[in-house]
């Protein structure tokens, strides 16, 4: 019987040996894999190109990711040394599994396609000397990938500017020309960068950047994978900036990620084994796009006041623009902002140029240019922004530079009334009863507007 025994519990031991090799180890740990970030903070750099907030943000996302389990080593302001040995030590520490982030606020430029990050004591004399004084981030994502973790994040608060031109008025975070180049995404690596390739993240008001002040709100909410938080941070940076600043990333990440709250639960796949996604490493979706793919646009999220200042601040910009600002809005809208290119179809259709009538004191626009104001506003009409799409149906209305077509007016305007856009409404209403030969009953229509705006009707509570 004894013999028996220790036969069948040595049987058993050798089953159980022979499936631990064919299973793989995560679907047997019961334990959430570490959380390890480096937060590194570059801000005193010399002169003009000292950054206020670079420190307030490190300190902000050291603190965030600290409150979400992770084991959080934060630096400042480093040279390139500091910089080589930061990520280094940081990469050697990593457990197996681990899912690693990187957090950097600082300056960024691109040199001949390259990106790299500024150390505060970089000296300014050359391109070339700027490669070799530089930190790159291929180096960073070269040394990261080598590391016994299961997913790298490395996020860049940093501007994309060369600094080998004189500096603007505006404190961004880069020296001068824009634009961090894309880089391929190592297997099993998400990269998040404040701003698309080519714009312009600012350093930000009121002690923060807008994006990391944006990320550590969002890294708190729960249910968010990895992707769908930088989603959602782009969405409400988009919306803050009015298009002004467009978020962007590239990931080779495969499976569900989760880097808030309920990352506990998580069991990393193998994401280093996992197959690469086509176009090499790059998601498909990669890119500016990212941020609205399968997501709500952040103009479709806004109420009566936010349309408001919208419509302002678009009428201020077409009010004031000058000619020589145009190629930085071109800029702008040929990176995605609908913004930029509903202002440079609205100046191009009202006259780039003006000057003041003597007599009537009036500001006089002129050297217009339809063909080229119908391009800007069909491309961001047909991107869904609510605002081109009623200029459009407006303009077919009220033959303002295409034939008059009251059927194509009111194709654009449902479309902008469809995401709640308050003009495009009210020019419906006027296109009804105009069309309706004076049978629609005007206090009917003007209820049903209220109704579709959430104005309360006389009678209800908050009515007169």
């Amino acid at each position: 019987m004894r013999t028996m025994r220790r036969e069948f519990f040595g049987r058993l031991a050798r089953t159980a040996a022979c499936l631990a090799l064919l299973v793989p180890a995560a679907a047997w740990a019961n334990t959430a894999p570490a959380r390890m970030a480096l937060v590194i903070g570059n801000g005193g750099y010399a002169g003009a190109h000292a950054l206020a907030n670079a420190g307030n943000d490190a300190r902000l996302m050291a603190k965030t990711l600290t409150g979400l389990g992770y084991a959080v080593t934060e630096r400042h302001d480093l040279d390139r040394a500091g910089l080589t040995d930061a990520v280094a030590q940081f990469a050697e520490r990593l457990p197996q599994g681990a899912i690693a982030l990187v957090y950097y606020a600082g300056h960024g430029m691109q040199i001949e396609n390259n990106s790299y990050l500024t150390p505060v004591d970089m000296a300014l004399s050359s391109p070339k000397a700027a490669q070799v004084q530089s930190y790159a981030l291929k180096s960073m994502l070269e040394r990261l990938a080598r590391a016994r973790s299961a997913v790298n994040v490395v996020v860049l608060d940093a501007c994309r500017n060369n600094p080998f031109r004189p500096v603007d008025g505006q404190r961004y975070r880069s020296f001068r020309d824009l634009g961090l180049s894309p880089v391929e995404a190592p297997r099993g690596t998400f990269i998040a960068y404040s701003t698309a390739p080519g714009q312009l993240a600012p350093d930000g008001k009121n002690g923060n950047s807008l994006y990391t002040r944006t990320l550590a709100g969002v890294l708190r909410e729960p249910g968010h994978g990895i992707e769908g938080v930088f989603k959602r941070v782009a969405s409400l940076v988009r919306r803050e900036s009015l298009d002004d600043q467009l978020p962007w990333y590239e990931s080779s990440v495969a499976g569900n990620v989760v880097l808030g709250p309920g990352g506990a639960a998580l069991a990393v796949a193998p994401v280093r084994s996992a197959p690469a996604v086509a176009g090499g490493n790059r998601q498909a979706s990669r890119g500016m796009q990212a941020a609205t793919d399968g997501e709500t646009p952040w103009y479709r999220e806004m109420g009566a006041a936010d349309w408001s200042r919208l419509d302002w601040e678009i009428q201020q910009r077409v009010k004031h623009l000058t000619p020589d600002e145009i190629p930085g809005l071109k800029h702008k809208a040929g990176g995605g902002s609908v913004v930029a290119q509903t202002v440079l179809g609205l100046a191009y259709r009202d006259g780039l140029d003006r000057a003041r009538d003597a007599r009537s004191g009036k500001t006089l626009r002129f050297n217009a240019n339809n063909t080229v104001a119908w391009s800007w506003l069909k491309k961001a009409a047909a991107a869904g922004f609510p605002v081109a799409q009623a200029e459009i149906g407006e303009m077919y209305y009220g033959a303002h530079g295409v034939a008059r077509d009251l059927g194509a007016s009111r194709r654009w305007l449902e479309q902008a009334a469809a995401a709640n856009y308050p003009r495009a409404k009210l020019d419906l209403l006027q296109l009804n009863l105009e069309s309706s030969g004076g049978k629609a009953d005007p206090q009917d229509a003007v209820r049903s507007l209220f109704e579709s705006l959430g104005i309360p009707k006389p009678g209800q509570a908050g009515g007169r």
